[in-house]
């Protein structure tokens, strides 16, 4: 990782592109055998939702989706130096029960599973769209994390939770489920960034279309009964209050584009830029039209314009992103 992204000091401005990652165009673009009932969808907007998401997720599942998910998965392990975590779960020895809370494609678990062998790891999601193939030691299951747990208690030694800040309304109670099937000495990692915040050290943020698109957004999900205000230490907070201790935050930031100088963040930003040319609007789509009283264009027009000032880089946001780690006493 870039010493630049994980410092203090301000990210510099570059106006040339990146061409390794930067494009013109977005991405347009299997499961275990589970009931009919459980593979429902519904379309909105053009896009296709899980049913079983319905009121609790507000993120598509459709191919499109899919794709942008497993590319925000390289752009985390890139943002990271290649790691696909920072808890000190230790290189010796694989943790036995590992869950991946959250875990979308599942490509994390996978990774997870190739590099411990010895790990018995479970992704955990409500839509059913991981791959049939997968390691002997990763398996897939759907349920619903706001719900009662069925695992055994103190069973985990490791539990890892990304990018669940769209979907988790109780932030408390699931700390506390997580906590209560952690195994003593073994580690939470949650993995999470603003809702409705961007920072810039400049004053390109302010007017922006990007700042109105955050700021839109933040307000949607308010209303949709999701903490928007979402930060590091209300995680940390949160993470002792559960009962974890040694709780540390690995602090990252993320250019939104190929914008700065430093050869390592301008790659990383370019990779989000792809990102982001589908993600802007599977973020903000259902929530804006849902909860902000906008039609689909008036949101895809939101979505559109903000995205217009990460391809021609004349806004230098970025955003951080928490890893905040915790462990459940011995």
């Amino acid at each position: 990782m870039s010493a630049i992204l994980a410092g203090e000091a301000a990210l510099e401005v570059d106006n040339t592109p990146f061409s390794d990652y930067e494009s013109d165009g977005g991405s347009e673009l299997s499961t275990q055998s589970l009931t009919s009932s459980i593979r429902e969808h519904v379309y909105e907007n053009g896009r296709r939702y899980h049913r079983k998401s319905a009121g609790q997720y507000y993120m598509p599942s459709d191919e499109a989706e899919q794709d942008r998910l497993d590319l925000a998965h390289h752009l985390f392990t890139s943002l990271f130096g290649g790691d696909l975590y920072k808890a000190p779960i230790g290189d010796k020895e694989d943790p036995a029960n590992v869950l991946d809370a959250g875990t979308g494609t599942g490509v994390w678990a996978l990774d997870f599973g190739d590099l411990h062998p010895g790990s018995q790891v479970i992704g955990l999601d409500l839509a059913p769209i991981q791959p049939e193939w997968t390691f002997p030691n990763v398996k897939f299951e759907c349920d619903d994390l706001e719900k009662e747990w069925t695992y055994k208690p103190n069973y985990f030694q490791y539990i890892h939770s990304r990018c669940l800040s769209t979907s988790i309304k109780d932030w408390k109670r699931y700390l506390r489920q997580c906590f209560k099937h952690t195994a003593p000495g073994g580690y939470l990692e949650v993995v999470e960034h603003s809702l409705n915040h961007l920072y810039c050290d400049d004053d390109t943020l302010e007017g922006s279309a990007l700042k109105k698109y955050i700021t839109t957004f933040g307000e949607c999900l308010a209303k949709a009964g999701i903490y928007a205000d979402l930060n590091s230490e209300y995680l940390k907070a949160s993470l002792e209050e559960a009962g974890f201790t040694n709780v540390k935050i690995y602090a990252t930031k993320l250019p939104w584009g190929s914008w700065p100088k430093d050869r390592a963040a301008k790659r990383i930003g370019a990779i989000n830029h792809l990102q982001l040319q589908s993600g802007l609007e599977a973020h903000a789509l259902m929530v804006c039209t849902q909860f902000g009283g906008m039609t689909a264009e008036e949101a895809r027009a939101l979505c559109h314009d903000a995205l217009k000032e990460v391809d021609n880089r004349s806004v230098h946001a970025y955003n951080y992103i928490w890893n905040v780690v915790g462990q459940k006493p011995v």
